[in-house]
């Protein structure tokens, strides 16, 4: 199953989107290092769903790093595509995540070609319970032109992969033109992150 990734474009071509082709500055991911998150996140999708990946309830503290993104970004183009690196903090006993994600790129095509690169930062802000985490992640990124306001929710559950701790879960929310709610569209994605 080929896991849609993405951030930010409209109808009009908001400020993530591939309407740019600039290379920027951000450390975003080649189309081949993009192409791997697709296929591991897709593994994880297949273990989830057959029971072979069963969940866990963490104690503790943990430092985890991944990938996140954001689907149903371009009316005009449903294989526009973004990555971004994940970086949360845990702690389980306290019952919080923090974190952030940043470096992504925009990727179109079901090979993932890689378009554009976006800059800024998501800041990750939750809570975590059992087995479930619940989070935000909420900033502003562009492409160097336009910037693009993002609120995304973030849910999903810890797992224990043969010894590693890892996090999986859906992504939904909003993006709009910075400023302007009435460019709002919904979206919607996945995540995931491994303890470093």
């Amino acid at each position: 199953m080929t896991l849609k990734f993405a951030l930010a474009a409209s109808a009009a071509c908001l400020a993530l989107s591939a309407c740019n082709s600039s290379n920027g500055s951000s450390g975003a991911l080649t189309s081949a290092a993009a192409q791997n998150v697709d296929a591991t996140y897709s593994d994880y999708e297949d273990r989830i769903t057959s029971g072979a990946l069963t969940t866990t309830a963490p104690t503790g503290q943990a430092s985890m790093s991944g990938y996140m993104g954001v689907s149903d970004i371009n009316p005009e183009d449903s294989t526009t595509t973004a990555i971004g690196k994940l970086a949360m903090d845990v702690d389980f006993d306290a019952g919080t995540v923090r974190g952030t994600a940043s470096d992504f790129g925009i990727y179109s095509g079901e090979t993932l070609t890689k378009d554009a690169n976006v800059n800024g930062t998501l800041a990750v802000d939750g809570t975590v319970g059992g087995t479930d985490l619940t989070a935000s992640a909420t900033g502003t990124l562009s492409d160097g032109e336009t910037p693009t306001d993002v609120a995304l929710n973030m849910t999903g559950s810890f797992y224990d992969d043969a010894g590693t701790l890892t996090a999986v879960g859906d992504i939904s929310g909003t993006i709009a033109d910075s400023g302007d709610s009435s460019t709002s569209i919904d979206v919607g994605g996945a995540f995931y992150a491994t303890k470093n």
